[in-house]
């Protein structure tokens, strides 16, 4: 990290300044918040008869409605169809935003010929029979979730999108895909409700009100680590299509994925964040739609799984009575045969996933015209049912649904469950593994066998919302091993939860990681020597709020939990600055989300929450912030830093702050040797002053010497 000196024989020793980078202002969208009182399960259900014709005269005396096996009293039934539902036989009107239907396309990387079939079905799909009021969206997955066309009823818009997700020039989707979520964000913070506002308007202010919604939605489910897909393919399309999920919660009405695909090879530890996409759907009212683009050749695939699935059965069948008792090398490895052939059946994942949430499979066809009719035929028309199933215990067990009829020889599909979770943890994905960790954060007292730090970190104050990071740092040592004899590899496993809670105590933001860890036995000390850090941003309203998170460490059960004050305060006019942050770690050259607030001349800030740097030689204590100069005020803004110890300055001098980038920000280093610093608690106090206007911050650092 380049530094500039500050001529000062004692701030030599205690810090430097650093020439900020000309970097785009950080963005993004926090995540909406879905809140209800209600106990009743709504399932969405598409009847047709054994030609695959719609059925749409059915009441609810021909229903059967089970769950977890058990009949229910259904008190709510309606046919949906474009504006209106048909229920008892009358017109009802729908509210606005029910009359839209969302559907996304998504294109996984393809090859040449999976490709041909693929474009070719999206546009028979766009240019079918619409119900009223669709709206498409076009994304890609491949290194990156990429968005090619925000939701729009433009069918030429669409037909472009398509031909650019099918092209196979992967390299141009990032500039396409930022150039489309920057006028998101300038759509999403036009009219009504400021950008980040989660209320469901129920008397929209006409078009406008539906654009700044649906591009709100779109941002949201763009929300995608990309460093949750760093290991392998699979991984990343999980965690892509859980975040597509995610972002359509707070809508209402059907919401429905196309999923273009080769197949899916989901391996045993990517088995609970897969169903997580299928429960976080049923959950959130979204279908998938799985499109296997190999055509005819899964069926060579599928007869090849079948033989191994016998040659597995037989071995494992074998009689050893004629050699003694020994057992051949093919029959010691026949369970793991046996797995392997039902998991590579890539085309398995992608059927469980759409009829696990009322869609179907497409594929084992060159001709997919009939199938995507049906899809059309379901977004414009299906019955909405409600019961109140009356659980007594919630303990976010699955309950399984079915939807039996009376009328012989008709096909249902419907979602096949939910989690019993109670209305005060409902929200968007909300996931098994969260389940102990919110019953741990609801208890008293709360456990605390787990060490780990977890904090917030105010980046760009405002006047209705301040955006702030929630960080969560895990130490890796106190994370538990285990080793798989057979492969000789090691595999642990953390999940975090975070709520954000108001002064109410109601839960207005909810954060989540689940992290299976898996890799070669040699690897564990290197691993165990580092910090899991986790951090996403959030927007809050001004005001006092808690920050509780918890942590599990899966292999020894163990939870940790820790509670912290959260205060907001207004930004009105004047120079503002984010909060003093420690660096642990900066990586030059890294590939940057342009929404990324920690980066610093094009690397990224890692921070820690540690708050103690040991004077070892090469250690360095080095701090970041961001200035926001106010563009009203003539004056350059102008920093002061002072380092206190025991309440008594000891060293004080002015910063060079330079001008400010396009996008109005002024990042910050400040760095120094710790080696050569008296052991002490310091606190460093950081002054910025624009005219009349002045913003502060200060932080604590104990530099301890080496070996405590």
């Amino acid at each position: 990290m380049r530094l500039t000196p500050i001529s000062s024989a004692l701030l030599m020793l205690l810090c430097a300044g650093a020439t900020p980078a000309q970097q785009p202002a950080p963005g993004g969208t926090p995540q909406a918040e879905f809140k209800t009182t209600t106990e009743e399960v709504v399932l969405d259900v598409v009847v047709r008869d054994k030609k695959g014709k719609p059925i749409k005269d059915l009441t609810a005396a021909d229903v059967q409605v089970k769950d977890d096996g058990v009949g229910q009293k259904i008190t709510g039934f309606r046919l949906v169809e474009g504006r209106e539902a048909i229920e008892n036989g009358s017109k009802v009107p729908l509210d606005a935003m029910r009359q839209i239907r969302l559907v996304t396309l998504v294109f996984e990387r393809l090859g040449d010929s999976s490709r041909l079939i693929a474009k070719k079905a999206a546009e028979d799909l766009i240019k079918g029979d619409q119900a009223q009021n669709v709206f498409y969206s076009v994304v890609a997955i491949d290194t990156q979730l990429y968005v090619l066309q925000e939701f729009t009823m433009d069918k030429e818009a669409l037909k472009k999108a398509i031909t650019k997700a099918t092209s196979g020039k992967y390299s141009t989707f990032a500039a396409e895909s930022d150039r489309i979520k920057a006028s998101l964000r300038e759509t999403s913070g036009k009219a009504g409700s400021p950008q980040g506002s989660v209320a469901t308007p129920t008397t929209p202010n006409g078009q406008n009100e539906i654009e700044r919604r649906t591009s709100e939605i779109m941002l949201n489910m763009l929300q995608f680590d990309s460093s949750y897909g760093r290991d392998e393919g699979t991984r990343m399309s999980i965690f892509a299509l859980l975040s597509l999920v995610r972002g359509q919660y707070s809508m209402p009405g059907r919401k429905s994925i196309i999923y273009f695909s080769e197949g899916m090879y989901v391996p045993t530890h990517l088995d609970e964040p897969f169903r997580n996409i299928s429960s976080t759907a049923n959950r959130g009212n979204v279908s998938f739609y799985s499109v296997d683009t190999r055509g005819v050749m899964t069926s060579n695939q599928n007869a090849g799984a079948a033989d191994d699935l016998k040659e597995a059965a037989k071995d494992t069948a074998a009689d050893t009575t004629a050699t003694e008792g020994r057992v051949s090398k093919s029959q010691i490895m026949a369970g793991d045969r046996a797995e392997s052939a039902g998991r590579s059946n890539t085309q398995l994942p992608l059927r469980t996933l759409a009829e696990s949430t009322g869609g179907f499979l497409i594929g084992e066809s060159n001709d997919l015209r009939g199938p995507l009719r049906q899809v059309n035929e379901d977004v414009s028309s299906y019955y909405e049912i409600t019961y109140n199933p009356g659980i007594a215990n919630y303990d976010g067990k699955f309950r399984k649904t079915d939807v039996e009829l009376a009328r012989k020889d008709l096909v249902v599909h419907h979602r096949t469950g939910y989690f019993a979770l109670p209305v005060s943890l409902r929200g968007p994905a909300v996931m098994p593994y969260e389940m102990a960790l919110l019953k741990a954060l609801d208890t008293k007292p709360m456990p605390k066998d787990l060490e780990f730090r977890s904090g917030a970190f105010r980046v760009r104050p405002g006047k209705d919302t301040t955006k702030s990071l929630v960080i969560v740092e895990v130490p890796m040592k106190n994370l538990t091993f285990t080793e798989v004899a057979a492969d000789k590899t090691y595999k642990a496993r953390l999940a975090l939860v975070a709520l954000i809670k108001d002064d109410k105590g109601e839960v207005v933001s909810k954060l989540t990681r689940d992290l299976p860890l898996k890799g070669p036995m040699e690897q564990v000390p290197q691993v165990k020597g580092g910090n899991f850090i986790y951090k996403e941003a959030v927007q809050l309203a001004p005001g006092r709020y808690t920050l509780e998170s918890a942590v599990i460490d899966y292999e020894s059960n163990k939870i940790g939990t820790r509670k912290s004050a959260l205060v907001v305060l207004p930004q009105t006019k004047g120079v503002a600055m984010s909060n003093l942050c420690l660096v642990r770690n900066f990586q030059q050259n890294a590939k940057i989300d342009p929404e990324e607030p920690l980066q610093y001349q094009g690397g990224l800030i890692t921070p820690t929450l540690s708050g103690q740097v040991f004077a070892v030689k090469g250690a360095q204590l080095s701090t970041f912030f961001i200035v926001y100069p106010d563009p009203a005020i003539a004056d350059k803004p102008t920093g002061e830093i002072e380092f206190l110890v025991d309440g008594n300055v000891i060293a004080k001098v002015a910063l060079p702050l330079p001008s400010a980038d396009a996008q109005g920000r002024v990042p910050y280093v400040m760095s120094s040797p710790a080696e050569n610093m008296p052991a002490a608690t310091y606190e460093i106090h950081v002054t910025v002053r624009q005219g009349a206007t002045v913003a502060e911050d200060r932080t604590q650092v104990v530099v301890a010497a080496a070996g405590q």
